[in-house]
């Protein structure tokens, strides 16, 4: 009777370390999953932070890049500036146009006048024109319906 007894205590014991155990595997494992998951974000944060920052240090240099160009294109028009509108040009006579023959120039001046003279016809119309016609058409059109013989 006291190996039964023996027996069923030692059959308990196994099955409640058994259930222990399981437990405590369990939780190590989630543990050992978490801490995976934990160097995984870190990893993950770290490149994340060395990326911002060539990005951050690329963005630098190409703005840097695009102060320079723009000082240069302030120096290139102030130079031209000076080339261009200080130095002082011959002014050509109205009457001459001289990179045109004088033919040339001639028959323009004729058709400028000429042009300037059409456009100074105006028309005899009293009233302007009507953007719609007079009588009503399509859907609008009211018909006529003889009320005395219903």
């Amino acid at each position: 009777m006291d190996f039964v007894v023996i027996a069923i205590a030692a059959s308990i014991g196994l099955i409640i370390g058994a259930i222990i155990s399981r437990f405590v595997t369990l939780r190590q494992f989630n543990h050992d999953k978490l801490q995976q998951e934990l160097q995984l974000s870190k990893s993950q944060l770290h490149q994340y932070r060395q990326d911002v920052s060539t990005h951050l240090e690329t963005t630098n240099q190409l703005m840097t890049q695009l102060q320079d160009n723009y000082g240069r294109i302030a120096r290139h028009i102030a130079e031209s500036k000076m080339q261009l509108v200080a130095q002082p040009t011959a002014k050509p006579d109205d009457d001459e146009l001289n990179y045109l023959s004088g033919d040339i120039a001639s028959h323009i001046r004729q058709s400028i006048d000429q042009i300037d003279e059409k456009r100074r016809v105006y028309s005899d119309t009293v009233q302007q024109p009507r953007d719609y016609s007079g009588q009503s058409s399509g859907l609008i059109k009211q018909k006529v319906t003889d009320q005395n013989n219903n």
